[in-house]
């Protein structure tokens, strides 16, 4: 921003520079014209006074520039400094609660070790229980922190239900604390979740939702063919290794019915304000996937009719732009765009894919991949 008005103050003096001799040759032509000599030391001061005027003028407009750009430049400045420091803040309440679980986890570690030496089987089976417990609760705490109340996430959830059969049988993978379970149950579809955290499991069955603890690859190879009318997971996916994600994905297209939908939501990594906020806060992510990476897997796998669904862009956060009728309000304001589409994207998307009806496709001959074949749906 500074470089523009930078170039406008410089096409300011140019033009300064080329009215010093319009106004030369206006004296000289008053002169000609035997006006100058006619009112003499009046109409010379008036000249002066004219260009003296001019230089104050354009001298005026160079300080609103230099304070207007100033004031704009510390605006901004200010607005992604708090959101800094607020981040450094969640970051270091972060750390705190990983470092006082880590201490637990040591002192458990040397009560084992130590009811080893003097065995006593009850209490030792207790503390193995806790221990086993203790990185699921880590997380959920984590999640009740960071991601909000179940009746925030419900909300957000609500969006996808129309996209699955009503009276279908959907799995979600990574149901937490079901609020998507609770979302399809309550809409007339029959609900199945999946998770590996003892607590959240048991805050779903404590709201008569059927959830299992499973690893989400074991459970699927255990369904048969065309057994389930779609499958949902809800940023789960940026936890998995890329090829744990692939045979996933394939295993999904087995296990569905023609016809059936599979939508995966996870972080969108073209969101900076989304990567630094969201994404590198869980140390439990692998990596982000860029939105068309799903879509080539999803293609790949043997989906049809791939779409990537994003979600609402965050406002609050968003870069403000200046008064459209100050000076030169308009080119501010077009790089103030440019900086909000690369900051505040969506700060999610889901792929989403069907099943085609039809013989079988790819992702049935190879269930542990995605098949070799190059048409066209199988590109990027």
């Amino acid at each position: 921003m500074r470089r523009v008005i930078e170039d406008l103050v410089e096409k300011r003096k140019a033009r300064q520079e080329e009215l010093n001799p319009i106004l030369d040759d206006l004296a000289a032509a008053c002169a000609g014209s035997g006006w100058l000599k006619k009112n003499g030391g009046k109409a010379r001061e008036s000249l002066a006074r004219l260009q003296a005027a001019l230089t104050d003028f354009i001298t005026a407009q160079d300080k609103e520039w230099n304070a207007y750009s100033n004031h704009h430049a510390t605006t901004v400045f200010k607005s992604l400094q708090w959101k800094i420091e607020k981040l450094e803040a969640e970051y270091s309440n972060l750390k705190t609660l990983l470092v006082h679980f880590a201490q637990l986890e040591n002192k458990l570690d040397r009560l084992l070790e130590s009811f080893d030496r003097r065995p006593t089987p009850e209490i030792a089976g207790e503390l193995r229980q806790v221990k086993e417990q203790l990185s699921p609760l880590q997380y959920a705490d984590f999640e009740r922190r960071f991601r909000g109340g179940s009746e925030e996430i419900a909300a957000h959830l609500s969006a996808y239900l129309p996209l699955f059969p009503a009276g279908g049988e959907v799995l979600d993978i990574g149901c937490g604390r079901g609020e998507f379970l609770a979302l399809l149950q309550e809409s007339g579809r029959r609900p199945l979740g999946l998770d590996l955290s003892d607590s959240m499991l048991e805050e779903a069955r404590a709201r008569g939702l059927e959830a299992f603890k499973a690893d989400a690859l074991e459970f699927l190879k255990a369904r048969p063919d065309d057994s389930l009318d779609g499958v949902f997971s809800s940023q789960v996916i940026e936890h998995f290794e890329p090829e744990y994600l692939r045979r996933v994905v394939a295993e999904c297209f087995r296990v569905m019915r023609p016809g059936a939908v599979l939508l995966l939501e996870t972080i969108n990594p073209l969101s900076l304000f989304a990567l630094s906020r969201i994404y590198f806060l869980d140390p439990t992510h692998q990596r982000p996937l860029h939105p068309e990476y799903m879509r080539y897997l999803l293609e790949n796998t043997g989906f049809s009719a791939v779409e990537i669904l994003y979600g609402a862009e965050p406002t609050e956060e968003k870069l403000v732009e200046a008064d459209p009728a100050l000076p030169q309000a308009l080119p501010y304001n077009e790089n103030i765009d440019r900086l909000n589409r690369l900051l505040f994207p969506p700060s999610e998307y889901a792929a989403k894919g069907l099943k085609p009806p039809g013989p079988k496709g790819p992702g049935r001959r190879d269930p542990q991949g995605p098949s070799s074949r190059s048409d066209e749906t199988g590109k990027p």
